[in-house]
């Protein structure tokens, strides 16, 4: 685990860990281009929009998706 190597992160409060895991988002959100990007990821992504464009009932709304994997 990271927080292993950096054990500085352990010292820190729940809301200092809060802001680091924040800023450290928003700096992947900005870099995101520069992540690899896997095809075998790509192409379930293409067969299923390639799916739901010949069947678009077979989507489900944002709640239906939270129902059926018990998500709060």
């Amino acid at each position: 685990m990271i927080a292993e190597t950096l054990p500085d992160i352990a010292r820190l409060s729940l809301e200092e860990k809060w802001d680091l895991a924040v800023e450290l988002w928003d700096e992947v959100a900005e870099r995101q281009n520069e992540l690899p990007t896997h095809q075998a990821i790509l192409d379930v992504v293409e067969q299923r929009f390639a799916d739901y464009e010949r069947d678009p009932s077979t989507a489900l709304t944002l709640e239906e998706f939270k129902r059926k994997f018990r998500l709060p």
